[in-house]
C-alpha cells in the first residue's frame, strides 16, 4: 500500500509532521516529494560574506538546525540562535566529521560554507565523507559571480582556476591557453607569485581586475596594470580577473 502524502509548506511544518509520522508517510515540501528517509546534513552556501546575500532557504536551514558547523566568522555572522550547539572548523576536519557521524542520526546538522558550497569548497569534502544521499546542498553566490556584478560585465566566456595551495600550478600555461579567466588567490599564491611565474610583461595587452573582501564594508575592486603586481596591497583572499584585450 502506498504511503499517504502530507503537504508541508515549509521546513518548520515538515519537521512538526515528521515527528508524528516517521514510518507511515512521505512528504511534499515546496512541490518536491521528500521520503521519510530525509536528509540530515545540510551544506549551506553563505555567499561572499554579506549577510543579505544569503538565500531565504539557507536562512531557514540555519534556523531549524540542531548543530551548526563552520568557521568562527560564518557562525558569528549567520547564526542568530544563541542556545544552539556549534562546532568551529579550525583544521580539525577529521574530528568534526567523527562528531557528525555520532550526531546525524537524530540531529539536523548544517555546514556553513563560504561562497558556493560546491565550487572549490568544503561542500565537496562533506559529500565525499557522508554520501550524496545524506546531504542536501543549498547554493550560494560565488565570489566571482559577485565580482562580475560589481564591474557590470558578463562572465560567460571566462574559465575559473583556483590556485589555493597549488605549488605546481603553471601560470604561464594558463595565460597562454586562455583569453579570459579568473584566478582564485591565497596569501602565498598572490599577484607577486603570478608575476614571478610569468617572469616578464606579457606580450599581449591585458586588462586586470583584482578584487578582495567582496560584499564587505572593506570591499575593494581595482583595475590595475601588470606593473602593479609587485606593490599592490592585497588581502588574504582575493581573486584576479584577466581579460586579453587584443582578442
Amino acid at each position: 500500500m502506498d504511503k499517504p502524502l502530507i503537504l508541508a509548506t515549509n521546513l518548520h511544518e515538515y519537521s512538526r509532521i515528521k515527528k508524528i509520522s516517521v514510518n507511515s508517510c512521505s512528504f511534499v515540501a515546496k512541490g518536491f516529494i521528500i521520503s521519510y528517509m530525509d536528509k540530515r546534513i545540510f551544506i549551506v552556501g553563505c555567499g561572499p560574506g554579506a549577510k543579505d546575500l544569503i538565500t531565504m532557504r539557507s536562512n531557514r536551514a540555519i534556523e531549524e538546525a540542531d548543530v551548526i558547523i563552520g568557521s568562527r566568522r560564518l557562525i558569528a555572522d549567520f547564526v542568530r540562535k544563541r542556545d544552539i550547539r556549534t562546532l568551529v572548523l579550525e583544521n580539525n576536519y577529521q574530528k568534526v566529521f567523527e562528531d557528525v557521524d555520532r550526531l546525524k542520526g537524530d540531529k539536523r546538522v548544517v555546514f556553513l560554507v563560504s561562497g558556493d558550497p560546491l565550487f572549490h569548497s568544503l561542500g565537496e569534502r562533506v559529500i565525499e565523507r557522508f554520501g550524496r544521499e545524506s546531504c542536501e546542498v543549498i547554493p550560494g553566490v560565488s565570489s566571482f559571480q559577485y565580482a562580475f556584478c560589481q564591474i557590470k560585465e558578463s562572465w560567460k566566456d571566462y574559465r575559473v582556476f583556483s590556485i589555493h595551495g597549488d605549488k605546481d600550478v603553471d601560470i604561464g600555461k594558463i595565460f597562454k591557453e586562455n583569453d579570459r579567466f579568473i584566478l582564485l588567490l591565497d596569501p602565498g599564491h598572490n599577484l607577486k607569485f603570478i608575476k614571478r611565474q610569468i617572469g616578464a610583461i606579457p606580450k599581449c595587452k591585458y586588462r586586470f581586475y583584482v578584487a578582495s573582501n567582496l560584499s564587505m564594508l572593506t570591499e575593494k575592486i581595482s583595475n590595475i596594470s601588470f606593473a602593479d603586481f609587485d606593490n599592490f596591497p592585497e588581502e588574504s583572499l582575493s581573486l584576479l580577473i584577466v581579460r586579453r584585450e587584443d582578442e
